[in-house]
């Protein structure tokens, strides 16, 4: 009885990594290997990751005592604007000592207009 026997049979249809490396043999040192660089790989991003936060921490806390800083001089300078606006210290100013209370008051009509031609 004839038998038909194929020579290309399983090695035809080899995976695509076995295609690209054909010499290449993954063996339980590749596993290992690839396991460790794994880790690190996590790692490393975890590192990254969890820097990120703590500095966006440092950054938001001087932030918050840049502000505070802001607020308290607006504070001083609306204490300022205040004592500025008060009216002793408008009496004390050099112009308004100088100034003289009118003899007469004269108060317009309203009727009348102000300038003429």
């Amino acid at each position: 009885m004839p038998q038909l026997i194929l020579s290309r049979g399983t090695v035809y249809r080899k995976n695509w990594l076995t295609r690209l490396m054909p010499n290449v043999e993954l063996g339980p040192y590749f596993l290992v290997v690839s396991l460790v660089a794994f880790v690190i790989l996590i790692t490393v991003i975890t590192l990254v990751s969890s820097t990120r936060q703590v500095t966006k921490g440092y950054v938001l806390n001087s932030l918050e005592a840049k502000h505070q800083e802001l607020t308290k001089g607006n504070e001083v300078r609306e204490m300022e604007i205040s004592q500025v606006r008060s009216l002793s210290y408008v009496q004390g100013l050099p112009k308004v000592r100088r100034m003289v209370r009118p003899d007469e008051v004269v108060f317009i009509n309203s009727d009348s207009s102000i300038a003429s031609k």
